[in-house]
């Protein structure tokens, strides 16, 4: 444990256990636009004012520390739980770099943020919900069956101690790589590659969850001198999935112009209500 903690002042110590323990209400400001994005900010938000200590008497300082809040909280963010303290621990690292250098490109924590999420996400869930579950599973589930009350707490206790645990040094192991390591890989420009690399992959992702996610079950025949042609087949004729992507083309745009997200959602079931009324859908 001293060794986790070795190069580390005090104050870091405190603040990385602060950051730990909110991490543990990661989904407090959860929202379907953002997912846990908003949370960022509020697990962070100690260390922040670490690194902005006269922020109540210094408007610029001030500022300063509204600005990273605000950039902390409008990101996506989304991430397995027992993983999730290694990112906020390389935020704050990086968030110390940027308050300390001038010239540090603060886009770049937005690069890591978006690369790094999906895959630890898929490490964490392979691990944790696809396999500990199952072990952890079988070796309650005879103490259940039998009517023990030993199955659940066992259960609870096998699954949760694990990542609990793991949770708590990744916190520090994060801190750790983030000070040491991201100022590396920045003089490298390696962080330039990993910002057009993460746009990249973040636009692939999109559309293929534009194709598996979005559908418009028009039911609408035309019938054309005893011709029957379904609209949606004369749609997807043209360009497969062109109902889907305009859709999709046409929420990004509302966003983009401060429309509501709930706003968009009401809206889309208005036009499906009425759709289906009048036969469309």
């Amino acid at each position: 444990m001293s060794k986790l903690k070795e190069g580390l002042s005090n104050d870091e110590v405190k603040l990385l256990n602060s950051m730990f323990w909110r991490s543990n209400n990661y989904a407090i400001a959860w929202c379907y636009s953002r997912m846990l994005g908003t949370s960022v900010a509020w697990v962070l938000y100690p260390y922040i004012s670490w690194l902005y200590p006269d922020s109540d008497k210094d408007p610029a300082q001030k500022q300063r520390k509204l600005t990273v809040l605000d950039r902390e909280s409008k990101g996506f963010f989304n991430i397995t739980p027992q993983v999730a303290p290694l990112c906020y621990s390389i935020f704050a690292a990086m968030e110390k770099e940027a308050a300390e250098k001038e010239d540090f490109d603060v886009s770049s924590i937005d690069a890591v943020k978006a690369s790094i999420q999906g895959p630890l996400s898929g490490i964490g869930d392979s691990i944790f919900w696809v396999t500990w579950r199952v072990i952890v599973t079988g070796i309650a589930l005879p103490y259940c069956l039998a009517g023990n009350a030993l199955g659940p707490i066992l259960f609870a206790l096998l699954f949760n101690i694990p990542g609990f645990a793991l949770r708590y040094y990744l916190t520090f192991i994060g801190y750790k790589l983030g000070t040491g390591f991201i100022s590396k890989v920045y003089e490298s420009g390696l962080i330039q590659l990993l910002t057009k690399t993460a746009a990249t992959i973040g636009l692939v992702m999109i559309g293929g969850m534009v194709a598996q996610q979005v559908s418009i079950p028009i039911n609408l025949v035309l019938n054309l001198s005893g011709a029957e042609l379904n609209v949606l087949d004369i749609f997807n004729g043209i360009i497969p999935g062109i109902l889907e992507l305009s859709l999709a083309i046409l929420c990004l745009n509302l966003i983009r112009k401060k429309t509501s997200v709930m706003k968009i959602i009401f809206g889309i079931f208005a036009v499906c209500i009425l759709g289906a009324a009048v036969g469309i859908f």
